[in-house]
């Protein structure tokens, strides 16, 4: 799994600020600036590229591709990176706000308490958002975590911050994570923050995050408008 974290890191070292068509550093370099081999340096690259991120140019090296002007569906990338939602947008060059539905301290109900590892009514951090790329409704997202973690998450301002930053800043940072989407029908007002209609579909994603020492803390629900959205994943 190491792979997955120099791919991160090279992500947001080099391709997150990148101007178009800037070169990535060479294998060598990499290697010596993260400290791992070149086949894994290598491997990362490769994943990159698997992605639409960079491609290979023979005698240049890899070079960061042109960002995507695409005005299809929006394409999240979460199911194979460890990026959050303002991330996966902001590379993408797609504007993003957030609206804030609720952001409170309450006590695990039994399936949260489950996912989570926890005691039923045992304290949480709950933060509800809707998610919009250029103003238009794309998501809406709810994470719970153990209040145990990190007990100043209710004073963040969530509205301008990326909930999957503060945790990496306050040393929460995902080691691995179980995932799943499903298709499902809208059962709450859901449609209405979306802006769809009552009998369309909603996609359903689900994940648990978890800690280098395996110890989940994180459960995110986020239900997306199925015809709006499509996930994109790379298998290696």
């Amino acid at each position: 799994m190491i792979y997955k974290e120099v791919k991160e890191k090279i992500f947001d070292q080099y391709i997150k600020k990148a101007s178009q068509s800037e070169l990535i550093p060479a294998e060598r370099s990499l290697s010596e600036q993260f400290q791992v081999s070149r086949p894994t340096i290598r491997k990362a690259l490769t994943s990159l590229e698997q992605d639409g991120l960079i491609t290979k140019n023979y005698g240049r090296g890899y070079v960061i591709n042109q960002k995507s002007t695409t005005t299809d569906k929006y394409i999240d990338h979460e199911l194979s990176t460890f990026i959050g939602f303002y991330e996966d947008a902001e590379h993408q060059q797609k504007p993003t706000s957030s609206k804030v539905l609720q952001q409170s301290v309450e006590y695990a109900d039994e399936d949260v308490a489950k996912k989570l590892n926890l005691q039923k009514g045992d304290p949480i951090f709950v933060l509800s958002r809707v998610r919009y790329i250029k103003e238009k409704p794309m998501c809406i997202a709810t994470s719970y975590i153990p209040l145990k973690f990190d007990n100043e998450l209710v004073k963040e301002d969530f509205i301008k911050k990326s909930l999957f930053t503060v945790l990496k800043e306050n040393g929460l940072q995902l080691s691995k994570a179980k995932r799943t989407i499903e298709v499902v029908k809208v059962t709450s007002l859901d449609h209405l923050y979306l802006d769809i209609s009552k009998n369309e579909p909603i996609l359903k994603f689900t994940s648990i995050g978890y800690t280098s020492k395996n110890i989940p803390f994180e459960y995110e629900v986020s239900r997306y408008p199925a015809y709006k959205v499509k996930f994109e994943s790379t298998v290696c």
